[in-house]
């Protein structure tokens, strides 16, 4: 299978695990970034970057569980594109837009995945957020 078939079915994996928010479910999400994780989000209503290591992205993930347990939410990924790096990495890209009650957030996300022991994972992640006008 090619790099961009494995992290096709990844990505869209990954949607899925974002919409089992709604379940209380986040472990298998959790299971998909690297010791190593770096991500960096920013949110114009803010103003500012916020940083993340393995820990804390895997903490925000339960705690965003938590929070959408039993809420009607969609998270819809799409305009995926991957670029293949390395034939053990590759950087990804895609939108994504979440539906929540009333509000929807659309974000640009970009992502650089590696094959660690045969398994794909989130080494980097940068995305940027904010409110659908």
């Amino acid at each position: 299978m090619s790099i961009e078939s494995e992290l096709s079915s990844q990505i869209y994996r990954l949607e899925q695990l974002h919409n089992d928010f709604a379940n209380g479910d986040y472990k298998e999400m959790n299971s998909l970034y690297s010791d190593e994780f770096q991500g960096f989000l920013y949110m114009p209503s803010t103003g500012k970057i916020e940083i993340y290591n393995a820990e804390q992205i895997k903490k925000g993930n339960a705690d965003a569980a938590h929070y959408y347990k039993g809420k009607n939410i969609k998270f819809i990924f799409s305009g995926l594109s991957i670029v293949t790096q390395s034939e053990d990495q590759a950087a990804v890209s895609y939108e994504v837009t979440h539906l929540n009650d009333s509000k929807m957030m659309r974000a640009i996300s970009l992502e650089v995945w590696k094959r660690v022991n045969g398994a794909w994972k989130i080494l980097r992640w940068y995305e940027e957020k904010g409110e659908a006008l």
